[in-house]
């Protein structure tokens, strides 16, 4: 797979495509809820245009992303709970607590911003060209 293609964001839409990716850039892609999705700041308008519904178009990805997140918020939150209790007893214990509660809340941000993005990219129309 060329530089190009891994640019490409509609070539990962395919699981073989994927495969080929190195590790780090799969994990990447399994993470990153907006891996998918087309840059649609940049370029002429007509560019603009087609990135913008494209990614309309894709948004339903987005879904999946928030449940994935939620459950690693969830067992992040759930591992801060006896973490903060062992810390109590043994200092050695207080990373573990502080990183599991970072995690929780990283994961509450990926969430409320994957949802709020899945949310904008199902407006029509706003406030552009108008004025």
């Amino acid at each position: 797979m060329t530089h190009a293609e891994l640019d490409d964001v509609e070539a990962l839409l395919t699981p073989a495509a994927r495969a080929r990716l190195p590790l780090r850039r799969q994990l990447l892609v399994y993470l990153n809820p907006f891996a998918l999705f087309k840059d649609a700041s940049r370029g002429p308008a007509w560019v603009r245009e087609r990135a913008l519904s494209y990614n309309r178009s894709m948004r339903w990805v987005l879904l999946p992303y928030a449940r994935r997140w939620t459950l690693i918020g969830a067992g992040c939150f759930g591992c801060t709970l006896p973490a903060e209790a062992l810390a109590a007893e043994a200092k050695l214990f207080i990373i573990p607590a502080a990183t599991t509660a970072v995690g929780a809340c990283v994961a509450a941000a990926v969430v409320a911003c994957t949802v709020t993005a899945y949310i904008l990219l199902g407006l029509r129309g706003g406030t552009r060209g108008s004025g």
